[in-house]
This record gives C-alpha cells, sequence and structure tokens, in this order.
C-alpha cells in the first residue's frame, strides 16, 4: 500500500533543467515477485566498490562487501569503564592480548600447548594469524628482535580499495596517553587504514616499525582514558594466498634481489649452525627456489609437540636435529634457515599462534604458517563473524603432522560455530574468496572453477523477471521507505531512509538494494541506485548517486534484499 510520498529531482545536464517526480515505494508488505541470481549492474557504470554506504570526511562506510556476505561497520560505542575479568583486552594498559613482544628467546618447551586463547580484532577474522608481534633479525644467541625500531607514520589513506586487496574491519579498545605509541595488531605487513572512527572524538596518528608492527597514537593533550577504535583496512590478497614466482629462480637470486633494508643480518655462528640443517634437508642456494622452498615447508611442518631427547644446550639445533616443538619452535628455527638460505624471513607471533611471512622479488611478503600443537584453543570476540577466504589455497607440502592442527581448524576449539568453520573450509569453487566484490558472488576464483553462481539472490521491481518459491520454513522480512529526500539534482545524490523489519521487530545488518522504477509500471525497467545495510534497529540512512542519464520522468523507490540463511529474499511494495 503506497503512502503517497513525493520526491522532485531537479535534472541540470546542458543547460536543460527538469523536474523527476519519485514517488516512494512503502508498502506494507513485501511482494513474492523475486528473482534469483539476478546480478545488479554497477550504479556508476564500471566503477565498481565493495563499501557501501558514504565514506565522506574520512568516515567509515556502513558496510562493505566481503564474497558472498555483506560485513556491516562494527559499533563504536565502548563498554563501561569496569571490564570483567577475562573481558576484551585493552591496548596500551597491558596484559593478555594486549602486549607487543619486542624480543622473543626460544624455549625447550616442547611438548604441546595445554590451552590457547585467542582475541579477535578483525572481520574478516584471520584467525588464527593476526600480526601482534613481528621480529626479523637474530643475535648470537638466537634472541629475535626487530632490527630497525624506528617508526614512520601510516597515512590514512581514504576508503578507496580495489580488487587487489582484501578489506577488513578492526575493532580494539585503546589506553591513550599524550604521545604515548600503543601497539595496534595487524592483518598484514601492507595493510592500509582506509578509514577510522574513535569515541570518544580524538585526533589519531597511526605508525609501523621496520618490521612493519603498526602503533596508533594522539597527540592532543587531552588524549587521555579508554577509547573505542573501529578502523576499515585492506591488504595485498597475495599475502594471504602464498607462491612462488612465476619465473624460475633460485634462492640465491632471491637473496640478490632483496633490498638491502630487506636484507637479514646474521651472525657468523648462527650462519654456521644453520648450514648443518640445509645439508640434512638437502637443499642449498642454488637449487631451484620451487624444490628447495618446498623441502624447507615440508621438514619444518613436520616438527611434532615432544621432549627433546638429547638436548645439547643449542636450542636452534636441539629443534632442527630433532623437528621437535609447536608453533613457535618451528617458526623459530624456520626463520633462521629461512634467512641463511637467502630468503628474508620474519618470525611473527600474537597470544595464540607464531608464523612466519617470507619475501619473494615480485611477490613481495607473504604468510606461511608451519602449523601448531594444542589441546585446546578458546576463542574470544569472534561471535557473528565471518572467517577470512583466501584467494588461494596454501601450495606447499601438507604433511600429517600440519593437517591435524588448530591452524586448520581441527581439533578443540570453542568461540566459532561449526558454520563459521564450514565456511572457512568451503572450496573456492562453492564459495567465493573474502576479497571478492565486483559482482560474482559464488562464482569460484579457484583453480578448476567452473563458474556456478552459488551466492545469495540478488532481485529487483521487475515484474517481467520469473518468479521463485519462498522457503516456507524462513521468515519474510517487510522492507518500507520511510522518507526521502523531498528534492534533489540529476547526477547529484538523493537521501533514502528506510527500515526492514519481520513481526514488527527489526532485522540488523541486512543489506538492501535500493531502485528507481519508472512511476505506474509496477517496478518495470528498474535503476540500481545502490546498496544499504541496515543498523542495530533495523534502520538505513543513506545518499545514493541519481544517475546523470536518467530520463526527465516520475519514478517509484523500491528496497529489495536478498535471501539468506535466515531470511527469504523480500521486495517492497
Amino acid at each position: 500500500m503506497r503512502t503517497g510520498h513525493k520526491l522532485s529531482l531537479l535534472a541540470l545536464v546542458g543547460g536543460l533543467s527538469g523536474v523527476l517526480g519519485v514517488g516512494l515505494a512503502t508498502g506494507q508488505a513485501p511482494q513474492r515477485r523475486v528473482t534469483p541470481h539476478e546480478d545488479l549492474p554497477a550504479p556508476n557504470g564500471d566503477k565498481v566498490s565493495p563499501m557501501i554506504g558514504s565514506t565522506a570526511s574520512g568516515a567509515n562506510p556502513a558496510a562493505f562487501t566481503a564474497g558472498d556476505k555483506v560485513l556491516p561497520k562494527p559499533t563504536v560505542d565502548r563498554p563501561s569503564a569496569k571490564q570483567p575479568k577475562g573481558g576484551e583486552p585493552v591496548l596500551g594498559a597491558g596484559g593478555f592480548g594486549a602486549d607487543r613482544d619486542t624480543v622473543m628467546t626460544p624455549d625447550d618447551k616442547t611438548g604441546p600447548d595445554s590451552r590457547l586463547q585467542y582475541v579477535s580484532v578483525f572481520n574478516p577474522d584471520v584467525l588464527p594469524f593476526k600480526r601482534m608481534s613481528s621480529l626479523d633479525t637474530a643475535g648470537t644467541d638466537y634472541v629475535l628482535k626487530i632490527a630497525r625500531p624506528a617508526l614512520t607514520e601510516v597515512r590514512v589513506t581514504g576508503g578507496a580499495s580495489d580488487k587487489t586487496r582484501d578489506r577488513f574491519w578492526g575493532s580494539v579498545l585503546l589506553q591513550l596517553s599524550p604521545g604515548v605509541d600503543v601497539p595496534l595488531p595487524s592483518v598484514a605487513p601492507d595493510m592500509r587504514i582506509l578509514s577510522y572512527e574513535v569515541k570518544p572524538k580524538i585526533a589519531l596518528r597511526f605508525e609501523k616499525d621496520g618490521a612493519d608492527n603498526f602503533y596508533v597514537r594522539s597527540d592532543e593533550s587531552n588524549a587521555a582514558g579508554t577509547y573505542r577504535l573501529v578502523f576499515l583496512a585492506d591488504a595485498d590478497a597475495g599475502y594471504f594466498a602464498p607462491s612462488l614466482p612465476n619465473t624460475r629462480m633460485t634462492p640465491l637470486v632471491v637473496a640478490t634481489m632483496t633490498p638491502p633494508e630487506l636484507k637479514p643480518v646474521i651472525p657468523d655462528s648462527v650462519r654456521k649452525a644453520a648450514k648443518k640443517t640445509l645439508d640434512k634437508i638437502g637443499i642449498d642456494a642454488n637449487m631451484d627456489l620451487n624444490f628447495a622452498f618446498n623441502a624447507l615447508v615440508k621438514y619444518f611442518r613436520a616438527f611434532e609437540a615432544k621432549p627433546i631427547p638429547n638436548a645439547t644446550g643449542d636450542i636452534y639445533r636441539d629443534l632442527c636435529d630433532s623437528q621437535a616443538g609447536v608453533c613457535r619452535h618451528r617458526a623459530f628455527s624456520f626463520m633462521i634457515t629461512a634467512n641463511v638460505l637467502g630468503i628474508p624471513t620474519r618470525y611473527v607471533q600474537n597470544e595464540a599462534h607464531a608464523f612466519v611471512e617470507v619475501w619473494f622479488p615480485g611477490k613481495s611478503w607473504q604468510r606461511i604458517d608451519l602449523g601448531g600443537a594444542a589441546l585446546h584453543l578458546d576463542v574470544s570476540g569472534a561471535d557473528n563473524k565471518t572467517l577470512h577466504r583466501p584467494r588461494a589455497e596454501d601450495p606447499f607440502a601438507k604433511p600429517p603432522e600440519y593437517t591435524e592442527n588448530y591452524t586448520q581448524l581441527e581439533g578443540d576449539i570453542t568461540g566459532i560455530s561449526d558454520k563459521q568453520k564450514s565456511d572457512r573450509k568451503r572450496s573456492l569453487d562453492d564459495s567465493p574468496a573474502s576479497g571478492t566484490f565486483d559482482g560474482s558472488l559464488g562464482s569460484g576464483s579457484g583453480a578448476g572453477s567452473a563458474g556456478k553462481n552459488t551466492g545469495p539472490d540478488r532481485i529487483t521491481p521487475d515484474p517481467s523477471l520469473p518468479s521463485v518459491t519462498q522457503d516456507p520454513k524462513k521468515q519474510t522480512p517487510v522492507l518500507v521507505v520511510t522518507t526521502a529526500d523531498a528534492r534533489a539534482f540529476r547526477g547529484d545524490v538523493v537521501h533514502v531512509e528506510g527500515r526492514v523489519a519481520v513481526g514488527g521487530k527489526p532485522v540488523a545488518d541486512k543489506p538492501i538494494d535500493v531502485f528507481l522504477a519508472p512511476a505506474g509500471r509496477g517496478g518495470a525497467s528498474p535503476i540500481p541506485l545502490g546498496r544499504a545495510v541496515s543498523d542495530a534497529n533495523g534502520n538505513f540512512r543513506q545518499d545514493f548517486t541519481v544517475p546523470g542519464s536518467l530520463n526527465l520522468a516520475t519514478y517509484e523507490i523500491y528496497l529489495a534484499s536478498p535471501e539468506d540463511a535466515y531470511y527469504n529474499a523480500s521486495l517492497s511494495d
């Protein structure tokens, strides 16, 4: 049932002006005219963006598209000053999940870890690969450190991102003091801060050191207390999907092509010890990189959680000779060995896991997981989040000691649901990677993809398109346009507000596509304006660009929402 709301658009094109009358379609009951797998053309021609909602003035968008999901902006509200015991860590206050290690001394406790705890701060969640501490050099005593601790600024780049990068929400609590640098977790060494919001509002400065450890601080004199920081970041998708250079080369060639600032400084005693390990594995710097690196990964992934049988006091040699240890032992000994082979390698860890980053010409840094061993992993903060899906599977050897552990989401893991695990393990032929946003929802990006479109339905109000039968086991949302601008210019923006509810109760985090359609034609020839997402109260408020090529006429506004695991697809009246 229409309410009679009207909107006039003033079109100023080529010196001509005219009025576009737009009546709002604000029906009280959704129609069943829905079309499955109907991809929407980009509202702005070929300019496709994952962002949903305005990013003006450096503010965060309302949401972004990640594969076949829409990820709304986390709330910027902060909890009370008194945190419950075992609650969310406060970065800058110290303690579990908030500290950064600037040195790491390898230990000989090589049995399985009993219980590990991991705090999720990103969405999609890179579980368990959050970067908290990155170390890139070793002393004669094998103690790992940061070679270049000086900080450089990381500028906030704005909301633009592209198809080569994956996007993430970050949400953390900060304990700020004027001019004090606070360690900030990251998803990758080249992470960019696209936008941020902080409550209470204050200006922030982002920085990182030579090992790409990130920091945040405020230089304002009144910066004191606990703040909630919500930021939008992106990173090179290749970091999460490791692969070797496309051209044939050797580790020696990699070492020759390494920039001076990334060349590892290795004491002679450490180099001598590592060469014994390379001889044991049977590789050297003049071999084909593909063979040598795969053999290296296989050797350290085959470590087992067991005691060192005949300890000599040389911790590196003891670990390598016995292939004993969990994630931190594997990552430490791999880092030493790979650096001596000629491949720049870092040791990276958080409160629950350690892994390595390797650098290759033309590829930059890439994440290599070597596995680990723990009797239990307890994850906090991952409720209602999606787990990050890289764009390609790890191509390197996977012995049983690697595949049967928590980094592969095997074993006793609490804090994430079976559905989250299942979604993460789906093949790329069945579900898109997290970086997909160009309209190919559901089309596989892995080798052998058949291009199956298995993503959620995206529907239009066009009555000429075939309808589908809605699932009687699911509820159907009611979509209503509540208000819109009285006047707007063609080629400018129109402000639209609406709500989504089921049985009178609001539906949060629901993606909503907004259309214009010529009035009186029942939704025929719809023009997509863009996508919004409902907030916690089921409402959305968003500005949409009105196409400059739109004919002068009277239009109606329609809302559509795709089917998902909980709700049928829906269309406003």
